[in-house]
């Protein structure tokens, strides 16, 4: 099942004015002046306006007579135009206009209203958590099918904490801590005022919030004029302060009906629920101009894409290729890695920072992570319980030993883990030897510390300043019991083998006439606080396949996004100067460039490295740019799946309705829906079910064949060597994504030498 909902409507001619487009500024006052009356609707260069009132004439230069069905961007354009008038004469709040957004607002829509009366307890009207739809008017091409036009809907949920502050302080609910936000009203009537975020609240002062973390213009604000922002920790707060000793009992409820929410059969119903009772009003496109919307798409439909499925990934545990498996962590236990008989040094040498006052604990953790876990516990069936770390690090990955030594913290600062990394490093000094990676353990906190307030930034900064990686852990991971910390020991020798310049696996690729680079970018926000100064960082990740497998290159890149071009451009010449000699490329030779990247790249872009592969050499170049999107409309079901075994819950209620990983359909000849999630790899039942990613081709791409394309993310998907579950992206992504946050918030350390990267540490997966 898709989520998608097919629009009918009556073919018509309609007159249309046209004028030429000249900015944003002009298009919005254009829309402001007549939202009443008329509907523009930008096309390349021009303004198409549409009369939607019967009286109305149209405005333009010219004008034109358009048949609907030759225009179906203008026709999505009325549609949604005509939806949210009837939204808005419903008294729905509606949030957003493309796509649109709008909230199911009515007393019993209240999902906290409904967990309140087994305990007696009535929901304020000011604090709420109400279904949120996304209705998305959209084209499609199922197929090299004509295009349609559809309805993509979804759903999720909202929270609200309508009282000003000045009422919450009153009641005994201090902001004081938490964002708040100043409601604005929209330039179209219809649209519900939007939140501004303003900044978060540092004291009070009779009405006057002092703010910090604040717009450069604004230092406080009038505790009546503003609103907590409504995050997850500022409602509970107000549930906290609200039933006191019930609160505890109130949220658990609330987390289950959420729960209950996400889940893909309460979904679906919901979603058809909204999509039929649209489909029974009569609608229309102008005056005289019905429409319909139709049920979802479903697989036994005539007109419903064919459904692909990735072939399975075979994972390679030997250069001679002769040790493969279909399962990484089942090949890896039964073969060892992909460099056992390689790998050096065969004892690594670990330093280990951490405090003075969790010697004990961390020694326990660490003698079960470099020797094994066993947990005697039965599966459903009956049978022990398969067991993931039972040879332990050093066995399972080959070695002969691991030499540790403690250096040891005084306490949680970074001054304190600053001298025990000083100790560290001048031992080694001392004993003429390098450390092959650090151990540090961190404490949850830290994740709240900022640049060199953090000590296992400040930390990491000095070991790869060394060359040295770092693997850290939490204190309040390693008192979990055995049968979850097995899979948390296990998890971690994986990274750290990888860390040590270990190659765990590699994944088989299918032989290819062309010689085969696939770049990735990702990116990160790093900065202090959410509305102090921020920046985008991109990283970039190569992949290629040379002998038969898939290998990743020269990874440790980061830059500011308005460098990133540069950057992608001097990373494929160094990658392709690299590769061409020890793959010996000839002239003449077919070769192709993959990208995939978090954003579309602009057509300038598209055209530099097409321009740079000229100057490169002469060679037969195929290109394919690839948009990966995670924030879409679209939703896939399998109503068939009912759910896989949960071992936390013990019962099948993890992933029902989720389709099965490496399932795809083309929406259009540019764009294929993908789920890397299936059933198994939802972590949590309360996780819902998971959303596909939507792979976008861009028109500049000369190789255009998406099924190998899908495929290939796919595979890519289960290349992830910081984890065994597959990933739900890429690693081109993944990676890049790891990088440039990572290196961005190094870059928050005042010591950090980004040259620290052009070291050997750079060639390594330090970022795990």
């Amino acid at each position: 099942m898709l989520n998608f909902a097919p629009i009918h409507f009556e073919d018509a001619e309609i007159i249309v004015g046209v004028a030429p487009y000249k900015d944003r500024d002009y298009l919005r006052s254009l829309r402001q002046q007549y939202s009443d009356t008329h509907l523009f609707h930008r096309e390349k260069n021009q303004i198409l306006s549409v009369a939607i009132a019967s009286e109305a004439e149209v405005i333009g230069e010219t004008s034109e007579t358009v048949k609907l069905s030759d225009n179906l961007y203008l026709c999505a354009s009325l549609v949604r135009n005509a939806l949210i008038n009837f939204l808005y004469g419903l008294n729905r709040r509606i949030l957003e206009y493309n796509p649109i957004e709008f909230v199911a607002n009515s007393a019993k829509d209240n999902l906290l209203a409904k967990v309140l009366p087994p305990f007696s307890l009535e929901a304020p009207d000011w604090l709420s958590i109400c279904p949120r739809y996304i209705a998305a008017i959209r084209t499609v091409s199922f197929d090299h099918q004509p295009m349609s036009l559809g309805l993509a809907l979804n759903a999720r949920t909202k929270r609200w904490i309508e009282l000003p502050c000045s009422s919450l302080i009153e009641q005994g609910i201090s902001p004081i801590g938490f964002y708040v936000s100043q409601r604005v009203e929209s330039s179209d009537r219809r649209m519900a005022p939007y939140p501004k975020l303003l900044g978060q609240v540092q004291s009070i002062a009779g009405n006057v919030l002092i703010l910090t973390d604040a717009r450069s213009d604004i230092t406080s604000v009038q505790a009546n004029e503003v609103f907590l922002e409504p995050r997850r920790e500022a409602f509970n707060y107000c549930l906290d302060q609200l039933f006191r000793e019930q609160a505890t009992d109130i949220k658990e409820s609330l987390d289950k009906e959420l729960a209950a929410f996400r889940n893909g059969s309460n979904r679906l119903r919901r979603l058809r629920s909204v999509v039929q009772y649209l489909s029974d009003q009569s609608l229309e496109l102008l005056p005289g101009i019905p429409f319909t919307i139709q049920a979802f798409l479903a697989e036994s439909s005539d007109n419903f894409p064919a459904i692909h499925n990735a072939p399975a990934v075979t994972y390679v545990f030997a250069p001679t290729g002769e040790k493969t498996a279909r399962w990484n962590d089942g090949g890896l236990s039964e073969y060892g890695p992909y460099t056992a008989q390689t790998f050096t040094p065969s004892t690594p040498r670990i330093c280990i920072i951490c405090q003075r006052t969790r010697k004990g604990r961390v020694e326990q953790f660490l003698y079960k992570f470099l020797n094994g876990v066993t947990v005697p516990e039965l599966n459903k069936e009956g049978s022990l319980k398969r067991q993931p770390f039972a040879k332990g690090f050093i066995h399972k990955y080959a070695l002969e030993n691991v030499e540790t030594k403690f250096f040891l913290a005084d306490d949680n600062t970074a001054a304190a883990y600053d001298r025990a990394v000083r100790q560290a490093l001048a031992h080694q000094t001392k004993e003429g030897f390098r450390w092959n990676l650090a151990f540090v353990q961190t404490d949850e906190v830290f994740h709240n510390l900022y640049g060199d307030e953090n000590p296992y930034l400040t930390t990491k900064a000095a070991f790869l300043a060394e060359q040295i990686p770092v693997q850290e852990f939490e204190i309040e991971t390693i008192d979990a019991p055995d049968r979850s910390l097995c899979y948390v020991l296990n998890i971690m020798a994986l990274a750290t083998y990888a860390k040590l310049g270990g190659i765990p696996w590699l994944i088989k690729a299918n032989p290819t006439i062309a010689h085969e680079l696939v770049f990735g970018l990702g990116s990160a926000f790093i900065g202090r606080g959410r509305l102090g100064q921020r920046e985008r960082v991109v990283g970039i990740t190569t992949v290629f396949s040379g002998d038969g497998n898939y290998r990743l290159s020269n990874l440790s890149q980061a830059v500011p996004v308005a460098d990133y071009q540069d950057a992608l451009l001097e990373s494929l010449q160094d990658t392709i100067s690299k590769v061409k000699r020890s793959m010996n490329w000839q002239p003449k030779d077919h070769v192709r460039l993959i990208f995939h990247a978090f954003k579309p790249l602009k057509n300038a872009e598209a055209e530099a490295v097409k321009k740079l592969m000229d100057e490169l050499g002469d060679y037969d170049v195929d290109y394919a740019f690839i948009h990966v999107v995670e924030d879409h409309p679209f939703m896939l079901f399998d109503e068939a799946q009912q759910g896989v075994w949960d071992y936390e819950t013990r019962t099948n209620t993890k992933g029902m309705f989720a389709p099965t990983r490496g399932l795809f359909l083309r929406l259009s000849r540019s764009e294929v829906l993908m789920s890397l999630t299936g059933a198994k790899e939802v972590k949590r039942p309360q996780d819902g079910i998971p959303s596909p990613l939507l792979l976008r081709l861009h028109r500049q791409s000369t190789f255009d064949d998406t099924t190998y394309l899908a495929r290939q993310v796919y595979t890519f998907s289960c290349h992830s060597w910081r984890s065994f579950f597959p990933a739900p992206m890429p690693v081109t992504i993944l990676y890049s994504e790891l990088i440039a946050r990572m290196l961005g918030q190094l870059g928050t350390v005042s010591r950090w030498n980004p040259n620290a990267m052009l070291g050997r540490i750079g060639e390594t997966r330090w970022f795990l």
